[in-house]
């Protein structure tokens, strides 16, 4: 039975050894900001904000907050995702290892 540094040496567990060292299932450097990529992150705010507005609207109606305190309190937050997000993003481009699997 081989312990993790035998497993680590002949590439991943349960692929291939040419897929691995092919570099298929990789992204190139600026991956991230292709049209899918930048589609893909668009899908992934939309469907986001539409769990915040899901989550608004199934509270009870005696306990929701007025409208306006709530789009401060999600922009709020917002906000500190996208400062967040694109710094991730920036910092990922700049890596010399796989951008996506960061």
């Amino acid at each position: 039975m081989q312990g993790l540094a035998g497993n680590s040496s002949r590439g991943l567990p349960g692929v291939p050894p040419s897929t691995v060292a092919s570099g298929a299932g990789r992204c190139e450097s600026g991956a991230l900001m292709h049209s899918f990529g930048i589609f893909l992150q668009g899908l992934l705010g939309v469907v986001a904000f539409s769990t915040l507005m899901l989550k608004r609207f199934r509270e009870p109606k005696h306990e929701r907050r007025p409208w306006r305190i709530w789009f401060l309190d999600t922009s709020k937050q917002a906000i500190g995702m996208l400062f967040i997000h694109f710094a991730n993003v920036y910092l990922a481009d700049l890596t010399e290892e796989d951008p996506c699997s960061l």
